[in-house]
């Protein structure tokens, strides 16, 4: 009966640590790497449309969450012509936490197509 009890016990503080272990953390990603994938994402855009990079460019200046700086780069390479401006998840670089999943009721492709002006 102990050996039982003493098993359930282990198999429940494994499945709690791989639990605490597997949630996704809040991963950030360095300032100049960022500022490189931000700048690589608006120049493949601007090359796609024919369009200069819009000015002013954007500025990290702090370690962006790295989902965040993701959503942000997808909208740039997503983003229609003419390039004049940045995409409106664009302004998630600038928070330190991760919203969270986008709700079924938000379309994202929409959303990225509103512009930063």
């Amino acid at each position: 009966m102990n050996a039982k009890l003493l098993y359930k016990s282990f198999a429940l503080v494994v499945m709690l640590s791989l639990q605490v272990n597997c949630a996704p953390g809040e991963e950030t990603v360095d300032v100049n790497d960022a500022q490189s994938q931000v700048l690589a994402a608006a120049k493949f855009a601007a090359d796609k449309c024919g369009t200069p990079i819009p000015q002013p460019p954007l500025i990290i200046l702090d370690s962006p969450v790295k989902r965040n700086l993701d959503l942000c780069t997808i909208s740039i390479t997503r983003t229609g012509c003419p390039f004049n401006a940045y995409p409106l998840p664009c302004l998630l670089i600038y928070l330190q936490k991760d919203p969270g999943d986008i709700p079924w009721y938000i379309n994202f492709n929409e959303l990225s197509k509103q512009k930063i002006n």
